[in-house]
């Protein structure tokens, strides 16, 4: 995008040749290595950009070395026909990736691209990726929570790159507008919007010290008597010189009425080039005009500092708070003080020394690495996504009543079934909370499996107005099995209601 912005706006040159060819070869060479992406390199549309450019600026750099050595005449003849020539090839190449890509049904772009540049495509088509909570958009708290104060510096900063717009300003506005536009897709995309904005809110600060400095430097007593001393030391220097020049150059015979051609040439280079007085005044008038009061610039910048540490503060707490907490100990606070909830080591713990090591476990993905790591068994699904069809599979499995599981279940040889639920102590990420997600992934695979049989008018409910497929399915009976011994009224702390269906027995699986 940057070299086609530069090619665009006339700011072509052969540095901005030899930084970008190189790195497209290369780069795609390198990138075809990794066995995962291979030949995607060069068979997805995702790439397909970047090639178009490396034609572009391929014409581009042909058309300036045939300019150079051809006349006005034969240059204009040349470009028709390159652009001729030109145009053939490109129809011809856009026929060839037409064709390639017709075939998909997503025109070569994955789904996970898709989902960037259509922020509704994954919940339409890829539940497995929509069901995630990093691929969740961000809320407005988060821009606040992560980049903080750089929220109010990143616009100071790209009015700033365009006081004057250069090739690198120009990277640094695109750059910091596409990392805004994909953070604004999904929440964990604020790690590209990082650095951008770190950038662009230096370039802000930089400018705004640059100018509050300069206010407070300039209207110092030394350094200003210095300017002027400075100032009149070089118009009496040129005054000077102009004056030996004057008489050196005087003439000695009697045209003295007409000036001539040396004096003329003396005039117009002295209208152009005004006294060096006249311009150190002009430059000192500007300066005091731009010049905040002394005042205002000392506290301002005092703030900038203030501001800048008050970050630095922020950074360390939310690293600490927000993205240093481990998602296997769970901790909260209240008035009694802090409570630790171990209970994922302790029941991958139990696992581990209560079941033989060949057993398969049945979990949702979410668990599978935690279940594979801390346990050490045999999970069916874990968080690599890739297989589609397997997740689906045990998400069908959860939907389905309890007799049809345990088939699933048993035709994949699994002997134990983890479920994670958080009713009685409050815990929201629970599998409950994250069961219509099991529901749209297994119905997308299975047909059978239909959403709307599972909501009641359009809402997801557990309590009493709950449907009957959503009552008897496999999930709802493993969370809530003798639930009602707990408090006699089965009332679930996370969804705030008493579930629908309190009396029950398993009759394929035992606790």
């Amino acid at each position: 995008m940057h070299v086609l912005l530069c090619i665009v706006t006339g700011r072509y040159s052969s540095r901005l040749y030899i930084a970008y060819a190189p790195l497209v070869v290369l780069g795609t060479l390198l990138a075809a290595l990794v066995p995962v992406v291979g030949f995607n390199a060069v068979m997805t549309s995702e790439h397909f950009a970047s090639f178009l450019v490396f034609i572009i600026i391929h014409v581009v750099a042909f058309v300036y070395y045939i300019k150079g050595i051809l006349s006005p005449k034969m240059f204009k003849v040349a470009v028709t026909l390159v652009v001729t020539v030109g145009l053939a090839v490109c129809c011809a190449v856009i026929a060839v990736l037409i064709a390639l890509v017709a075939s998909s049904p997503t025109k070569g772009w994955s789904g996970r691209s898709l989902s960037l540049l259509d922020p509704t495509y994954a919940s339409k088509y890829i539940p497995i990726i929509a069901s995630v909570s990093e691929h969740q958009p961000p809320t407005w708290p988060s821009y606040f929570m992560d980049i903080n104060v750089l929220a109010f510096l990143v616009p100071a900063g790209i009015i700033a790159c365009f006081l004057p717009l250069s090739d690198a300003s120009s990277f640094i506005v695109l750059y910091i507008a596409t990392s805004v536009y994909f953070s604004g897709v999904m929440v964990r995309l604020m790690l590209v919007l990082a650095p951008a904005a770190c950038i662009t809110s230096g370039i802000a600060l930089s400018e705004a010290f640059d100018v509050l400095t300069g206010s407070i430097k300039f209207q110092l007593p030394g350094v200003t008597s210095n300017a002027e001393v400075d100032a009149g030391e070089t118009s009496s220097d040129a005054r000077e010189a102009q004056t030996d020049e004057v008489k050196a150059e005087k003439p000695d015979d009697t045209s003295k009425n007409r000036p001539s051609k040396k004096s003329k040439k003396k005039e117009r280079e002295l209208a152009e080039n005004p006294p060096a007085k006249a311009t150190a005044k002009a430059k000192a008038e500007k300066k005091r005009l731009l010049a905040l009061p002394l005042e205002a610039s000392v506290i301002s910048l005092l703030l900038l500092v203030v501001l800048g540490a008050f970050y630095v503060v922020h950074s360390v707490w939310a690293a600490a708070e927000a993205y240093s907490a481990p998602s296997i100990v769970l901790t909260t606070r209240s008035r009694d003080g802090l409570h630790v909830f171990d209970d994922f080591r302790e029941a991958y713990a139990w696992l581990s020394h209560n079941t033989d090591v060949n057993d398969k476990v049945a979990s949702w993905w979410d668990y599978g690495y935690q279940t594979t790591a801390m346990a050490n068994r045999t999970v069916i699904v874990d968080n690599n996504t890739w297989n589609n069809t397997h997740i689906a599979t045990v998400g069908t499995a959860m939907s389905s009543p309890e007799r049809a599981a345990w088939e699933i279940f048993h035709s994949l040889d699994v002997k134990y079934v983890l479920v994670v639920f958080g009713g009685l102590i409050g815990y929201p990420s629970d599998d409950i909370n994250k069961f219509l997600w099991m529901v749209r992934i297994g119905g997308g695979v299975f047909p059978h499996i239909k959403e709307p049989d599972y909501l009641r008018d359009g809402q997801y409910r557990i309590d009493s107005q709950a449907t009957p497929t959503m009552l008897n399915c496999l999930m709802y009976k493993l969370s809530y099995y003798r639930f009602v011994e707990t408090d006699g009224k089965a009332y679930d702390r996370v969804r705030r209601t008493e579930i629908g269906k309190k009396y029950f027995k398993l009759t394929h699986f035992e606790e």
